[in-house]
């Protein structure tokens, strides 16, 4: 049963018990003083049953605890700590100073039944509430900048002997589970030991240097793991559905691991060999532990492996609009549609205009965006260099005749379409007798022009980008760069929890206390400015006022060091 916070506050809180004056521009003193109009209980009511069970721990203190840990980046044990024994968050929370709020244990279970019902993305939208009934996020549309941001996964990136071993290990521990026995003798018991004593590398006594022990050792796990995966499919034929679940997740991990990263052969003696395969996979699993991370790159220099933060901020009041998490290796340009949209429904307001680096000026990106009306403003990816020879937008494309031109002058009509719409254009013997041959290309058949699908769209956003205004327009692109900023400093550049959804539930959560942030700075600001305004206009009617007074008395201003001197009346009756 949902327990609900009393409507008036305790007499011996901390408010009142102790002199404690929460600083107006610290995040405490902020959100202590919204804290009751913030969250209410009933915004969480789907968590729990009516009448049945003892009254629970207010929602609403749960989910202040909740920003108050992710503001803070600690662990829930510290959270549950600090709500006693941290003056600042008893005060935000209205409780006794050293009496914990809630046991560890309820605060993980609410953190669980947030991320069933989606209702980090509830807190979420309740920043942008408040924002707009303050005022700060407002106007008829909005004007929307995009980005990512790379997130460290928190599954441990291994090397393929170590993946397969914890794989097998993964195997083991469902198939364990089935028959309610403890993993590692069950794993004894099927000749699966090894794999849960020490490191599956460092027990092994070999000679790493040696090609043909490294391939013995992994034609050695690789039989294993082919032994393991042939029990768990006579296993699974055997349970039902819902018992399926963790082993046929885990089986298929196993599978996975081992086509990714392994070719598997036979001797010519028969005997079944495996090598390590060269390259990497496309898509490649490099933690076993979180199997949704993924090696990305954010730059030609900066790799990671993890996920991808995407996020939406409004341009004029800089607030977060929306924010989901993308595969480490997906594109930036990745659900950047459904973003925009997501801010619309977050926001309630329409979007006039979205602005992104040139990861969002790809012909498909706004192809999509065009057939959906909406524009898209993105510097178009730079041409790859031609080593020093005519460019591509140095032939005249012309769309409307369906021609191209080149420098010296010979206009192409034919052309060879390919699946994809690209129009290919090779000039072939008319280069041969060209002078300008070796500024061009060194291809023996001669200079070849492909035209994109998109080009209409990406010629006329070289215009925009090339003029004045659209220069100026695509700079006001930083304030996504800033929203950003902010985010890593609420520690969003590593992940707390595994997977892309529990990912997602802590960058929705660290938006939340950005935009909340946001909020309270600028109306403390816009205070200030109203009280400035107010004294200086008192001021100015208190002036004018004994002006009046003064002069209307017979004397002269007050405020002159010798009245005297400037009184011809007074000089002559003296």
């Amino acid at each position: 049963m949902m327990g609900k916070r009393k409507p008036q506050g305790e007499l011996f809180d901390v408010g009142n018990v102790y002199p404690l004056e929460l600083s107006a521009k610290s995040f405490h003193g902020q959100l202590a003083r919204v804290a009751r109009e913030l969250f209410h209980d009933e915004d969480f009511a789907g968590f729990y049953a009516k009448g049945k069970g003892r009254p629970s721990v207010p929602p609403s203190q749960l989910a202040l605890l909740t920003l108050l840990q992710h503001e803070a980046g600690v662990s829930d044990e510290e959270a549950v700590l600090r709500s006693g024994y941290d003056l600042r968050w008893a005060a935000v929370l209205g409780e006794f100073a050293g009496q914990p709020l809630c046991a560890k244990s309820t605060f993980q279970l609410f953190r669980s039944h947030l991320l069933l019902h989606d209702q980090a993305q509830t807190l979420f939208v309740r920043s942008l509430e408040k924002a707009q009934e303050a005022g700060l996020l407002s106007g008829k549309a909005l004007r929307l900048a995009i980005d990512t941001k790379p997130i460290w996964g928190r599954g441990a990136v291994e090397d393929t002997y170590n993946l397969v071993a914890t794989g097998i290990q993964q195997l083991c521990q469902a198939l364990a589970r089935l028959d309610r026995e403890k993993v590692k003798e069950w794993a004894r018991r099927h000749d699966f030991g090894r794999y849960f004593a020490s490191s599956i590398k460092g027990a092994a006594s070999l000679d790493w240097t040696d090609p043909e022990a490294r391939s013995g050792f992994l034609t050695g796990l690789v039989r294993d793991a082919r032994r393991l995966l042939q029990w768990a499919q006579v296993r699974l034929s055997s349970l039902s559905k819902e018992q399926q679940k963790g082993v046929r997740a885990a089986a298929e991990l196993l599978e996975q691991l081992l086509l990714q990263d392994l070719t598997e052969s036979t001797t010519p003696a028969g005997q079944p060999q495996a090598a390590v395969a060269e390259g990497t996979a496309s898509g490649r699993v490099p933690s076993a532990t979180d199997p949704e991370q993924r090696h990305g790159r954010k730059s030609k220099s900066k790799r990671f492996t993890g996920h991808k933060a995407s996020i939406t901020v409004d341009e004029e009041s800089q607030l977060v609009t929306s924010a989901t998490v993308l595969a480490g290796d997906a594109p930036d340009a990745t659900e950047a549609l459904e973003q925009v949209k997501a801010a619309e429904a977050n926001t309630g307001l329409p979007v006039a205009a979205t602005l992104g680096d040139c990861a969002y000026g790809s012909g498909e990106t706004r192809e999509a965006f065009a057939q959906e009306q909406r524009p898209l403003l993105a510097k178009v990816p730079q041409a790859r260099a031609n080593g020093g020879r005519f460019a591509k937008e140095q032939f005249v494309i012309d769309l409307e005749a369906g021609t191209v031109t080149c420098p010296a002058g010979v206009v192409l009509e034919h052309y060879t379409q390919t699946e994809s719409g690209e129009r290919r254009y090779s000039f072939g013997r008319h280069c041969d007798a060209c002078p300008l041959r070796e500024q061009c290309t060194t291809a023996q058949k001669g200079r070849r022009i492909t035209v994109h699908p998109q080009e209409g769209l990406l010629q006329e956003a070289r215009r925009f980008q090339a003029s004045e205004a659209g220069r100026q327009v695509l700079q006001k692109r930083v304030v996504v760069e800033h929203a950003l900023a902010r985010l890593a400093h609420r520690g969003i550049g590593q992940a707390r929890y595994m997977g892309k959804k529990k990912t997602r539930f802590q960058l929705l959560l660290a938006a939340t206390v950005v935009n909340l942030r946001r909020l309270w700075n600028w109306s403390a600001r816009r205070e200030a400015d109203r009280l400035a305004t107010s004294f200086c206009g008192g001021a100015r009617l208190l002036t004018a006022f004994w002006r009046r007074f003064w002069w209307a008395w017979g004397a002269q201003p007050v405020f002159r060091r010798n009245p005297l001197r400037h009184s011809p009346g007074l000089l002559q009756a003296a």
